[in-house]
């Protein structure tokens, strides 16, 4: 689509497509493979979580029903009573070790539904510095939520 001023002649808008066809054809290029490359960059990201959940899983013998890779506005994840854990798709601006607390969290989550002793025990028994990573997080959400 090109736009242009109503009361612009047609061959004057026909000679200025000639002269920037080049920048046009460059520049359908560029988008297009930024477009791959963002398409690209989400596959890789909900793929990066998903074995992340599974490492935990098996660690801890439960695994979730299905892994939701998503825009949430206000949480790092969570896990549903079904068994569906979500996960926030700014996680991955995150550091490694706070991207494995927050799937180590939800993962509990999946065996022991409250934040009991007995839930932080269970996460601590597999990231004993887990305190680390939630403080990074908490001090560092707002910068890099969506």
């Amino acid at each position: 689509m090109i736009r242009a001023p109503y009361n612009k002649p047609l061959a004057e808008i026909q000679r200025i497509i000639q002269i920037k066809k080049r920048w046009i054809f460059k520049k359908q290029l560029e988008f297009k493979e930024r477009t791959i490359g963002e398409y690209a960059h989400k596959k890789y990201t909900k793929g990066f979580l998903i074995k992340r959940v599974n490492f935990y899983a098996s660690k801890i013998g439960v695994y979730p029903l299905k892994i939701n890779v998503k825009k949430l506005r206000s949480r790092w994840g969570s896990t549903t009573k079904d068994s569906v854990i979500n996960l926030n798709q700014s996680l991955l601006k995150a550091p490694k070790n706070a991207i494995d607390y927050v799937i180590l969290h939800e993962i509990c989550h999946l065996k022991i539904k409250d934040h009991s002793y007995r839930f932080w025990k269970l996460l601590q028994k597999f990231m004993p510095n887990y305190l680390q990573s939630k403080r990074w997080l908490e001090v560092n959400s707002n910068k890099i939520i969506d």
